[in-house]
């Protein structure tokens, strides 16, 4: 048999979610290459962010100096190195499809940006937020049609795509996902009702809502509340001094630095409810780690989340631009007079590759 050799491109995958995609799929391709005739090359930011064996690493570390430098390796230069390697599959893993020479060529999609309508407050605190959302969706146009199949993690995006792009070799892929539940707690103010919302503070992530609708509580139902957040005490990021500085004072909230992954579980386990107003992810594994606590959720009323959470009944959906709403839902929680909408997954998901290894054994079919 004639050894296959597969390229994996994340060159701009270097910290946060894209670095634990990357890291996950080059984990497990060198646990699935182990028995078989493969060649696995993979193109990072860094090689020494990595050790997994069996796997060939090719780095590029100017790749995140500028967008310039990016399209610059994806259109021209790895056109050149494909036709050197001259590779059975080609998969690039963020979002771009590559200008490239290979028997089989495949994206992975995860940016959900092209989805979303900046705003004056997106330009003001992070303005890629806005550059993303004007021209990510015509960058991803670009060689669309040559990839043998795109992947997604949602079949919203599947939809979106379809119409979009006119393309119909879509899979969607449910990203990994190995729940993590803890059974230690942190001391909380027995007096209070706990909510989370744990989340980087992003301008998308929606946090303003939150503070807004504890504000349209009635006093009686503010004395009875504590809304905890992650990362946003002594974070250096514009938006998150924003936040610190606008809403610090509130009694009703409290608003924490970095938080460790152990202290995060903590959290979860201890507090009584898990608010999520995002506007904007691809999954919202905030969702997915609430519902394996068996938690309370109020959550955006967007597609993602109701995907996300799947069949749940100790669920309710708010308006993302209406704090009312999510006010509303506090205090009968607070009053103990919730009914739940609760939520059923409406997808068929039994053509879905919900694994690394279903992808490798799809990308490697004849």
């Amino acid at each position: 048999m004639t050894k296959k050799t597969i390229v994996i491109s994340g060159i701009n995958m270097k910290e946060g979610g894209l670095f634990t995609i990357l890291d996950n799929c080059l984990q497990k391709i060198s646990q699935y290459s182990k028995d078989k005739d493969l060649k696995v090359i993979a193109l990072v930011y860094d090689e020494k962010l990595f050790d997994y064996p069996n796997i060939e690493y090719l780095a590029f570390p100017k790749a995140k100096n500028s967008w310039v430098s990016r399209l610059y390796y994806e259109y021209y230069y790895f056109n050149k190195l494909s036709k050197t390697i001259q590779p059975d599959i080609w998969l690039s893993l963020h979002d771009v499809s590559s200008n490239v020479k290979a028997k089989k060529r495949f994206v992975y999609f995860h940016h959900p940006t092209l989805f979303y309508k900046s705003s004056y407050k997106d330009w003001k605190f992070d303005y890629k937020i806005g550059v993303f959302s004007l021209f990510y969706k015509y960058l991803t146009r670009i060689n669309i049609k040559k990839n043998d199949a795109v992947f997604v993690q949602q079949n919203w995006i599947k939809s979106e795509f379809e119409k979009f792009y006119n393309i119909q070799n879509i899979k969607v892929c449910y990203p990994e996902y190995s729940e993590e539940i803890t059974a230690k707690k942190i001391d909380l103010d027995k007096n209070k009702i706990h909510f989370f919302y744990p989340s980087f503070p992003r301008t998308f992530k929606n946090f303003e809502l939150i503070f807004e609708a504890i504000n349209l509580l009635e006093e009686s139902q503010k004395s009875k509340v504590l809304f905890h957040f992650t990362t946003l005490k002594d974070n250096p990021k514009k938006f998150a001094k924003h936040l610190y500085k606008k809403y610090n004072l509130m009694p009703e909230v409290d608003l924490k630095g970095w938080t460790s992954r152990d202290e995060v579980l903590k959290l979860y386990n201890s507090v009584d409810c898990i608010v999520f107003p995002s506007k904007l992810e691809t999954w919202g594994l905030p969702l997915s780690e609430a519902k394996a606590f068996g938690k309370p959720i109020f959550a955006a009323n967007l597609p993602y989340a109701k995907e996300t959470i799947g069949d749940y009944e100790k669920v309710s959906f708010f308006n993302t631009e209406n704090p009312k709403e999510l006010a509303d839902h506090i205090t009968q929680f607070v009053s103990n007079t919730i009914q739940f909408q609760g939520n059923k997954n409406k997808f068929e998901n039994s053509n879905q590759l919900n694994d690394w290894n279903s992808i490798f054994e799809y990308l490697f079919k004849d």
